[in-house]
């Protein structure tokens, strides 16, 4: 039981996902506090299509605000901790990678507080998901 415990109290960080180095994020870098994950991730898919896909993705999961740009592919959401009020940032980009390959960066950090209790590190994970089912 200590074991699971731990692990939901353990807080986000860049490091919970594995990511490409050559993948280079266009965001900047995670404070050095447990409260934010950043991830890129390479799909098969057109950059139009995988941010079609990602913008379905962040509406199922009900975002308090989300600013959707279709020119630049980016997508800026504001999620709601319903227990205690605080507020996530959650920032997507789709990026062209060739003929029908792009990148999805993503970014989810709180805006206050120390630690999340890996609350980004599972909102990244149920987004990557939501995209994953759709190809």
């Amino acid at each position: 039981m200590a074991v699971p415990l731990i692990f939901f109290l353990k807080g986000s960080t860049p490091s919970d996902f594995e990511t490409d180095p050559d993948l280079n994020t266009p965001f900047d870098p995670c404070p050095g506090t447990p409260n934010c994950v950043i991830h890129s991730v390479e799909y098969n898919v057109s950059s139009q299509q995988l941010y079609r896909a990602a913008n379905m993705a962040v509406e199922t999961m009900f975002p308090h605000k989300t600013v959707c740009d279709s020119q630049s592919l980016q997508i800026v959401s504001v999620f709601r901790i319903p227990v205690f009020g605080f507020m996530d940032d959650v920032t997507i980009l789709a990026e062209p990678a060739g003929e029908d390959k792009s990148v999805l960066h993503i970014k989810s950090a709180s805006r206050i507080g120390r630690g999340d209790f890996g609350v980004n590190r599972r909102r990244v994970r149920r987004i990557l998901k939501r995209i994953d089912d759709n190809y």
